[in-house]
Parts: C-alpha cells; sequence; structure tokens
C-alpha cells in the first residue's frame, strides 16, 4: 500500500527516535448523527493491519455525536464583538476567540464574567511576557477566580 499524507505533512514522523508512517484517508463528506464505527468499518476496515495505530479528529467525532453548533445559532453580541478585537488571532491554538463568533460562543459557555475577568488579566499578563492566561482562566472552573480575587483584593 502506498501511503498518503495530508497537504503540508511528512508520511513519516518520528517520534523518541521511533520512525512511524502515517496515512491519511480520504473519506465523503460526513454528517451529523452518522456512525463512527460504520465509518471505520467502511474507510479503515480494508487497509487496517494488526498493530496499525488509528486516529480520528475530533471534529469527526463531534458531528458523529451531534456535538455541534451551528453558526446561525450564536447571537453576537456586543461584548463578543468589542473583546474579540482585542485577542491575538492564532492560527491553529486554543478556540480562536479573536473571531467574534468564537469569543460569543465562550462567553455562552462560561460566563460573561469570567470572559471579561480572563481578557483583563490576558492583558496585564501579556505586558510581562506571559501568553495564553485568558485560555488557562475560561478553561477552569470559577472557583479558581474567586481564589484569585480573593488573594489579590484581601
Amino acid at each position: 500500500m502506498e501511503f498518503i499524507s495530508n497537504n503540508g505533512k511528512s508520511v513519516e514522523i518520528n517520534v523518541n527516535g521511533v520512525v512511524y508512517l502515517r496515512h491519511a484517508i480520504k473519506t465523503r463528506f460526513i454528517k451529523p448523527g452518522e456512525s463512527y464505527i460504520e465509518i471505520f468499518r467502511e474507510y479503515v476496515s480494508p487497509i487496517y493491519k494488526v498493530g496499525d495505530i488509528v486516529s480520528i479528529s475530533e471534529k469527526i467525532i463531534s458531528l458523529c455525536q451531534n456535538r455541534i453548533i451551528q453558526r446561525t445559532q450564536i447571537h453576537v453580541g456586543f461584548w463578543a464583538k468589542f473583546l474579540s478585537k482585542f485577542a491575538k488571532h492564532p492560527k491553529f491554538e486554543g478556540i480562536g476567540v479573536g473571531e467574534a463568533i468564537k469569543m460569543q460562543y465562550a462567553i455562552n459557555k462560561c460566563g460573561l464574567f469570567k470572559v471579561v475577568f480572563a481578557s483583563i488579566c490576558s492583558g496585564f499578563t501579556k505586558l510581562i511576557g506571559i501568553k495564553g492566561v485568558f485560555y488557562r482562566i475560561v478553561r477552569k472552573r470559577s472557583k479558581w477566580i474567586r481564589w484569585i480575587l480573593r488573594r489579590c483584593m484581601g
């Protein structure tokens, strides 16, 4: 079998001195609610060999499990538009809150207070060279924010 990689990727990958060959499998368009087990049977089973390591993207699993939100389901508000202007625009990191609709998703998921608090903390910490604070805060539970506020405000 000839191994095929995605554009910009190498077929061979070296991990801790061990060389692995990866093979990108082209599929049809996957629709929400499809069975990922059936997708594996259709595309992976014919080429799978004992000892192969198989992985699938989280995006495909989310589609199959109907854990998706359509852009039309999110109403972008003032705070999302305002805060997204100050966010770094990462290519492949985090949830990309530099885009207003993704900032709105973060607000919907975590709450406005937490997102504004994370934005302010991120602005201050960037001044001293610390990056990624916004994402660390929005991922944590609000108990962590209360702890910080008690430490900072007495």
